[in-house]
C-alpha cells in the first residue's frame, strides 16, 4: 500500500558566504538570527520554538496560503520539529527532524551544517539524509526548498555567495580478477594508465607514489573527435589519505587546468571484497567546484566512471 512506503533520499548543498563563520554560525545557533531567514516569506508562523543545546528542541509550525505551496493548491501547514544532537560551536550543527504537513509525518531525516572557515569567509555545507513516508513523493523539493532558505540566510547577512556544485556517485562492480590483482591496477602507474579515463582517451603520462600522503598525476588524452569538443590533454592529480592494501583506498582526485590550477575537487574511495577469485569493488566519489565549466564537468561524472570501469573490467580480464 502507498501509506507504507519508505523512500530514501539525500543531497549536499555547499555555499561560500562572505561572512565569517561565527556570523554565519550565530545565523543558525541564535533565536534572533535564525528568525530573520527559517520561514517562507508567505508562510504566517503560528508557532515557534528554539532550544539551541544537544537534544534541545526546535519547532517552526506555519500555515501557508493557497498557491503558496507546491503540494497544495489549497493552502496548507507545515510543522517542523527538531532536535539536536551534536554542537560544535562555529564548526558542526547535527540534529534529526521531522516533517508534518497538515498533521501527516512526511519524512525523517539527519541533517549536519558545517561551518568551514575560509580567508575571512565561509564555506558553508550542509548535508542531509532522508527518509520519505507513507507515499509521499519528494521529487527534488527538500534539496530545492533548502537552497531556498540559505538564499534568504544569505540576504538576512546582507552579503553575497557563491553556489557549489557538486555530485555525488557510488558503483559497484564485481570483477573476475583476484582482489589483489584490483588492488595492483589502481596502485601500479602502468597498470592505472591502461584503463583510466572514458571511452576515447588514452593517458599517456602517469606518476603515482602510493603511501599515506603520496601524490598522484596523471593526463588523460582525448582522441581527435572528442579532442574538437571538450580538448586534447586532461591532467588529473591528488592525494592519497588511506591506503590498506588490498582492501581500500581513499584518495583525492582534482581535475586540473594546464596551468596544475584545481577546477574539480574529488574525493574517492574505492574498497575491494574478496569473493574467492573475484573481487567486488566499490567506489564512492563526490566532486565538487564554482567555474563556469564546473556543472558541465559534472554532468558526465557517471558517463566517465562508468566507461573508466568498464576498461579496468577488460584490462583485467583479457
Amino acid at each position: 500500500m502507498s501509506d507504507q512506503t519508505a523512500e530514501h533520499g539525500s543531497f549536499t548543498i555547499e555555499r561560500l558566504i562572505e561572512a565569517p563563520a561565527a556570523r554565519v554560525y550565530a545565523a543558525f545557533a541564535t533565536a534572533e538570527g535564525k528568525e530573520c531567514w527559517f520561514s517562507g516569506p508567505q508562510a504566517k508562523v503560528l508557532k515557534r520554538e528554539f532550544d539551541f543545546r544537544p537534544n534541545g528542541r526546535d519547532r517552526l509550525l506555519v500555515q501557508w496560503p493557497p498557491g503558496a505551496h507546491a503540494k497544495s493548491p489549497k493552502g496548507l501547514t507545515t510543522d517542523f520539529r527538531a532536535e539536536y544532537w551534536d554542537i560544535v560551536p562555529q564548526r558542526r550543527i547535527v540534529y534529526v527532524y521531522e516533517m508534518y504537513i497538515d498533521e501527516r509525518k512526511i519524512s525523517v531525516s539527519l541533517a549536519t551544517v558545517e561551518f568551514h572557515p575560509h580567508e575571512g569567509r565561509t564555506r558553508l555545507v550542509i548535508t542531509e539524509q532522508g527518509v520519505f513516508l507513507n507515499g509521499y513523493r519528494d521529487e527534488g523539493s527538500r534539496e530545492r526548498g533548502t537552497n531556498d532558505l540559505l538564499d534568504r540566510l544569505v540576504a538576512s547577512l546582507q552579503v553575497t555567495d557563491r553556489r557549489v556544485n557538486s555530485r555525488e556517485l557510488t558503483f559497484t562492480r564485481v570483477i573476475f580478477a583476484p582482489r589483489e590483482l584490483v588492488f595492483r591496477a589502481w596502485t601500479d602507474a602502468e597498470h592505472l594508465a591502461r584503463w583510466f579515463g572514458p571511452a576515447g582517451f588514452t593517458v599517456p603520462e602517469c606518476t603515482v607514489d602510493v603511501r599515506v600522503g603520496g601524490k598522484w598525476r596523471l593526463t588523460m588524452r582525448a582522441n581527435d573527435e572528442i579532442a574538437a569538443m571538450v580538448g586534447r590533454d586532461h591532467p588529473s592529480g591528488g592525494e592519497y589519505l588511506a591506503v590498506e592494501k588490498p582492501a581500500r583506498l581513499v584518495f583525492t582526485n582534482n581535475a586540473l587546468d594546464a596551468s596544475g590550477n584545481v577546477i574539480l575537487q574529488g574525493l574517492t574511495t574505492v574498497t575491494f571484497e574478496d569473493l574467492g577469485g573475484a573481487t567486488r569493488m566499490t567506489l564512492h566519489t563526490r566532486a565538487s567546484g564554482m567555474g563556469e565549466q564546473v556543472p558541465f564537468m559534472l554532468s558526465g561524472m557517471e558517463q566517465g566512471w562508468s566507461e573508466s570501469l568498464i576498461k579496468l573490467g577488460q584490462a583485467l580480464t583479457h
